[in-house]
């Protein structure tokens, strides 16, 4: 004979269950649990496809129809706070780029200033852990100004 068990959670149990499987999906969403190249940071121009402002971060699909050289003069480098990153930098392979702008305060600064069609550039860092997405902390945007956040939004490492 068979004995089945049937086991009840208190409402609480359930509840604290749902909210800590939760967490483990938003941390490995957010940049403190990747490990971004600052050895090899990417330069990119393309158009906007779409653009999404919402809390926690701003996120663009980009197209960039082919790879381009970085310009020799890029203003507020210097704000990312990675050591010779002008000779560091090359060009993100064609094709379309899902990138997240990292730091909440860009949903604010970006809104109403960018939008699907913009051409833009960007210099952004790829994760060494799957599945490798693309951040960024500096923007130009269409108008030609340039947005750019200093201080720790993703965890920075020296080579995958």
């Amino acid at each position: 004979m068979k004995i089945i068990t049937k086991m009840r959670l208190p409402p609480m149990s359930l509840a604290l269950g749902l909210v800590l499987a939760g967490a483990g999906t938003s941390l490995a969403h957010h940049g403190f649990t990747g490990a971004y190249d600052a050895s090899r940071p990417l330069y990119l121009e393309g158009v906007v496809e779409r653009a999404t402002l919402a809390l926690p971060h701003v996120e663009l699909i980009v197209d960039v129809a082919q790879p381009a050289p970085p310009p020799q003069a890029l203003p507020r480098l210097e704000t990312l706070g990675i050591p010779d990153i002008a000779a560091r930098l090359r060009p993100i392979e064609a094709g379309r780029h899902r990138i997240q702008i990292a730091g909440t305060n860009f949903v604010a600064e970006l809104q109403g200033r960018i939008k699907v069609g913009d051409r833009v550039a960007l210099i952004a860092l790829r994760n060494c852990r799957p599945p490798h997405e693309v951040r960024s902390r500096w923007i130009r945007l269409a108008d030609g100004d340039v947005v750019a956040r200093g201080g720790a939004t993703q965890a920075e490492v020296q080579g995958c």
